[in-house]
């Protein structure tokens, strides 16, 4: 969305104390210009008048009755000092800066404004016709995933009941929008457990980002790539975060395009720079590839919730998520 202007942080709100003491420490009698930059989430911006810097704020509802989904904002925080000392906090890979949090305000974090573009930027200009800036982008994010699962893996099974409950819920969710009928609903459940059934799905375990978007990664100048909105960071199959980018690259250029295979060029370009950066370059091809189709097709499902794409939209994208469970079972 495009920033809403909504005037500036008044003197008396209590997140004034928080960017004085702990962010906007050398500056004095600031004057915070207040945006909104999130049209479903309590995102904003905050810029100093004077200065002209500017941070990033994330709030939880006070009365948020989602205990789950509270605790996981919250959560926010923690993740990104993790990775920070993980050594992701210097280019040309790294994470968001974090800069504080107040949970009696209900401010998970305040963080860095984090300037360039993000990968969405990219795939509008390949719809377009302009290929290379997203094949470089691409190769820039598989680099950032590549150097987070292999820095992170412990050697441990990765726990597929995770998998498996997320893929009930967005059955349940489609069900119930109407996307799904419940016979539809069933075959693809049927699918699912037929898929954490095999073995090719014994992966080991590794941080994910764990909600790999385009707009959840941000690419600057000299091949920089900065992760941001790291709250469903955790501990999975590292084919989690690579699944759903090649599902989000094939919804896009069916949405964009009507062609999804368009994707296919830029997803091997995607894994083939990932595989690399292993020593068994063609043995981690081959294991997450075989592996893909599966969490390309929960990516496919999940965006397919979303009420604002067309109808017709969402049904080719159940489809199509039917249709990746059926041929990787082949």
């Amino acid at each position: 969305m495009l920033a809403r202007y909504l005037g500036t942080l008044a003197h008396r709100d209590p997140l004034q104390e928080v960017l004085r003491s702990r962010v906007f420490t050398g500056t004095r009698d600031p004057v915070f210009h207040v945006e909104a930059i999130s049209d479903r989430h309590l995102v904003y911006r905050y810029r100093e008048e004077r200065s002209r810097l500017a941070v990033v704020g994330k709030f939880v509802r006070l009365d948020e009755p989602d205990a789950g989904k509270r605790e996981r904002i919250l959560g926010e925080y923690g993740n990104l000092v993790a990775l920070q000392t993980l050594g992701f906090s210097n280019r040309p890979h790294r994470v968001v800066r974090p800069l504080g949090h107040e949970e009696s305000i209900g401010l998970a974090v305040v963080e860095e404004n984090v300037h360039g573009r993000d990968l969405d930027h990219f795939l509008r200009l390949a719809a377009d016709g302009a290929a290379e800036p997203l094949r470089h982008a691409l190769r820039g994010l598989a680099a950032f995933l590549a150097s987070l699962h292999r820095s992170t893996a412990t050697g441990r099974g990765a726990d597929l009941d995770h998998a498996s409950r997320y893929a009930d819920r967005l059955l349940d969710k489609l069900r119930r929008q109407g996307v799904l009928d419940a016979r539809a609903a069933r075959d693809l459940a049927r699918r699912r457990d037929r898929w954490l059934g095999r073995s090719r799905m014994r992966a080991g375990e590794a941080i994910v980002h764990g909600d790999a978007t385009p707009t959840n990664f941000i690419f600057g100048d000299g091949g920089e790539v900065v992760a941001i909105d790291l709250e469903r960071m955790n501990r999975a199959d590292p084919a989690w975060d690579l699944g759903m980018v090649c599902g989000e690259l094939r919804h896009t250029f069916l949405w964009r395009t009507g062609d999804a295979w368009a994707a296919e060029p830029f997803i091997r370009v995607f894994l083939e720079r990932y595989a690399a950066a292993f020593s068994d370059r063609e043995g981690t091809f081959r294991a997450v590839t075989r592996r893909l189709p599966f969490y390309m097709a929960l990516t496919q499902l999940r965006i397919a919730r979303n009420e604002w794409l067309s109808w017709a939209h969402r049904l080719r994208l159940a489809d199509e998520a039917r249709a990746c469970l059926r041929w990787g079972l082949r």
